[in-house]
């Protein structure tokens, strides 16, 4: 409920706004409801000499006045001028139902949205550590199904509560007015009505819960087998894929049935027991009106305090009905606060504290320089426990290459994303100019390091828009020229539209080699002081590769570059070359030193000359 509450404060005049309506709507109901007692009144005006006007009160004196002079024009004039007065009554009844429906509309909107821009906006600062312990589905159903569910479910059910709230209070001080006494035994029914409803919405909230992962679950089955499509229809695998969709999907209906029976059974038992109550007040009232117990309790007055209960009793019904869509509305707003209090990098953005870091300066000219990149002692592990990289250290120089090789799951990539901070190490630092990235805002440090995967994600845009996607800000004279460096600009304008051409999802209008070249595009229109190649050419054909390797060579020139390779003729130019075994670097030195070792990295020379 806070959380529900903590999304509408912001628009508290208009829930204000919409609470004043739902109270003058809700009392021209009852002006409507009672005219039927007014309407026996004009067709029997002894009705209205017979009720004592000495001891009425001020507003039932008002209306005997009202009605005396509506007969006096005669019976059939005075019902014709009493149905105006009916159908006006109608009319603003409506009209305030109808402005107190738009206020809510709006607030319900506005909160939906927020909350999606919430959750959006915490995903995209969630540490990459989060997205491998949890399944993509589960984010997507979250986005769809559970914002969705919440605004059907909570809010709109906070809307019909505040509705059936204000209802039978404003029918109650109706039906205390007229009668004291028979309002009092109905009263007295109401614990066992409520005792009913709530032993059915017990264990609504649980069973909701259970469905809102089932459907994540869902989701994440069906994310997860569109992505593999076409390794389905390889292994020709449809059937099996159909009935685990089938199964996960029969296990949803499951218990969706399960909800709605709890949720659906509110509904006419309330109905069932309203009715009772009904019963109850036709018989007790009945012997009020004939034993004349009271002389306040005419029968125009208990025919009207008849249909006033009438009118109680839908409220009644969406009152129990509400508490149960609430608390199925509290499973979908458990799941999105649980990703709303995830832990996130953005206290990591934060200007840095440099202060805190010591730095080489040119004042002290005994200082050796401190080197543009330097890695000391570094130990990583997953959530597994299981090392990584333990203990590594290097240097890289100010416009140095330096060249990670070694065989898979050696810990190469996983240096890469220690560099940009897409995870923290467990031991040991990373200095970046003396300053260790800790240090460092990821604003900045993201500034001054790109990186190329091996991995290449495009996004549904236009080309232009995809070279620009690290530099909104570019021109077209840079973006031209990051594309023919990346050797990108001839197959561009050969596209239907050049630059301006869409390509799909994940660039998938194009070739692996031509995403690649965007890819290798939009990290040099970036211009980073250290450049990341994490297998940046593997989709090239030779004659690609071999002229972006030129126009990387050509970037190199002033700029730190680590370069990730298996190809192992594509860092022979290196500064320095590191091997790495099971996250151990075993050997280090230029190509023809590790040659003439004649260890591990010539090895993996001798492999790929007898493989090519």
């Amino acid at each position: 409920m806070s959380f529900t509450l903590q999304h509408l404060r912001p628009y508290a005049a208009r829930l204000a706004a919409y609470g004043l309506f739902v109270v003058f709507s809700v009392i021209f109901t009852m002006a409507t409801a009672l005219s039927v007692a007014d309407f026996l009144r004009i067709l029997f005006p002894q009705a209205v000499e017979s009720v004592p006007t000495a001891s009425a009160s001020p507003l039932s004196q008002a209306l005997q006045l009202l009605y005396a002079w509506l007969i006096s024009f005669g019976p059939r004039r005075a019902l014709l001028y009493f149905a105006l007065i009916v159908f006006v009554l109608y009319g603003f009844k409506n009209l305030f139902s109808y402005l107190a429906l738009i206020q809510m509309s709006v607030v319900r909107c506005k909160v939906v949205r927020n909350i999606r821009n919430q959750l959006f906006d915490k995903v995209m600062y969630l540490p990459l550590s989060y997205f491998g312990n949890h399944r993509t589905g589960d984010l997507l159903a979250l986005f769809s199904g559970d914002v969705t569910e919440y605004d059907e479910s909570s809010l709109a059910s906070m809307q019909q509560f505040v509705v059936a709230i204000v209802s039978m209070v404003l029918y109650l001080a109706m039906l205390f007015y007229i009668s004291v006494r028979l309002t009092i035994f109905v009263l007295c029914m109401l614990p066992i009505i409520v005792f009913v409803i709530s032993g059915i919405t017990h264990r609504l909230r649980r069973s909701s819960h259970e469905l809102q992962e089932r459907n994540a679950g869902l989701a994440s089955l069906m994310e997860e087998t569109i992505m593999g499509l076409k390794v389905i229809k390889s292994y020709t695998a449809i059937d099996f894929s159909n009935n685990r969709f089938q199964q996960a999907d029969s296990q949803y209906a499951l218990q969706r049935t399960k909800v709605l029976r709890r949720v659906d059974l509110s509904s006419p038992v309330s109905d069932f027991l309203g009715n009772c109550v009904v019963i109850g007040i036709l018989l007790f009232g009945s012997y009020m009106v004939i034993g004349q117990a009271s002389a306040t309790l005419t029968p125009d007055l208990f025919v009207s305090y008849i249909m006033l209960f009438v009118l109680m009793i839908p409220p009644a019904k969406e009152l129990s009905s509400a508490v149960s869509l609430i608390k199925k509305g509290r499973a979908c707003s458990d799941r999105l606060q649980s990703l709303l209090a995830e832990p996130d990098v953005r206290t990591l953005l934060a200007p840095a504290n440099r202060d805190l870091v010591p730095s080489c300066t040119d004042a002290d000219s005994n200082i050796i320089p401190c080197p543009k990149l330097s890695v000391q002692n570094v130990t990583f592990h997953y959530n597994l426990g299981v090392d990584v990289l333990s203990d590594v250290s290097f240097s890289i120089p100010v416009g140095a290459t330096v060249a990670l090789v070694g065989s898979s799951g050696s810990g190469k990539s996983t240096i890469a994303d220690l560099l940009m901070r897409f995870y923290d190490c467990a031991s040991g630092d990373i200095l970046l100019d003396g300053i260790s990235l800790r240090q460092l805002s990821l604003n900045e440090l993201r500034r001054r390091v790109c990186i190329v995967s091996q991995h290449t994600m495009l996004f549904n845009d236009t080309i232009r828009s995809n070279i620009a996607f690290g530099r909104p800000d570019a021109d077209e004279k840079q973006i031209l020229r990051a594309a023919q460096v990346a050797q990108a600009h001839e197959f561009i304008m050969q596209q239907p539209q050049g630059y301006d051409t869409c390509i799909g999802d994940s660039g998938v209008l194009l070739s692996g080699g031509q995403r690649q070249r965007l890819s290798i595009a939009r990290a040099l229109l970036c211009d980073p002081e250290l450049l990341i190649l994490d297998e940046a050419t593997s989709a090239l054909d030779t004659q690609s590769e071999h002229l972006v390797q030129q126009a990387l060579d050509t970037l190199r020139i002033g700029r730190t570059t680590l370069v990730i390779a298996h190809r192992l003729s594509t860092i022979c130019d290196a500064d320095l070359i590191l091997v790495l075994e099971q996250g151990h670097i075993v050997e280090r030195g230029t190509h023809f030193q590790l040659l003439a070792v004649g260890g591990r990295y010539s090895q993996l020379i001798h492999m790929q000359t007898i493989q090519s």
